[in-house]
């Protein structure tokens, strides 16, 4: 009985990290290509040669793209391991608050040069702050709780 349960939770953990590594994949992406475009926005505006522009583009997303696949990598192995210890939801929090401070970040980036302008950019920006920094505030106070998963953490 107990071995069953031990698998339950197991393929539980692993279809649940699973998920929510997906999601933040998908974030992941559309972050990627975010950091893609502010970098090329700072580039065009900046006393870089133009000859360089194509291999910067080129280097850029190649290593966001790296940096993609260890994000995901990443995230469903701290996924597992916040559901064996609860804390799932703190983790997924965590993560998912890092990557809308950087969407926030881009956002100000572009309206700092002036590339975005007008207030509903503004109150976006505004919004995906807050939104970032209430997910880290809720990933940071939900550390130190632990929700029962139904597996003790000594084992």
């Amino acid at each position: 009985m107990g071995l069953d349960s031990s698998k339950k939770n197991k393929k539980i953990s692993m279809l649940l990290a699973f998920l929510l590594s997906s999601i933040t994949g998908l974030v992941g992406i559309m972050l990627w290509f975010t950091l893609r475009e502010t970098l090329m926005v700072v580039i065009t505006v900046s006393d870089i040669s133009v000859w360089s522009h194509s291999a910067i583009d080129n280097f850029s997303f190649l290593l966001l793209g790296i940096g993609w696949l260890v994000l995901v990598y990443f995230s469903q192995y701290f996924y597992q391991k916040g559901y064996r210890q609860g804390k799932l939801i703190a983790n997924f929090s965590l993560i998912t608050g890092l990557q809308v401070l950087f969407f926030f970040i881009c956002k100000l980036i572009m309206l700092t040069i002036g590339f975005t302008t007008g207030i509903g950019q503004v109150f976006t920006a505004g919004i995906e702050a807050l939104i970032g920094i209430g997910l880290l505030v809720y990933a940071f106070k939900g550390r130190g709780k632990s929700i029962d998963t139904g597996k003790s953490v000594t084992s």
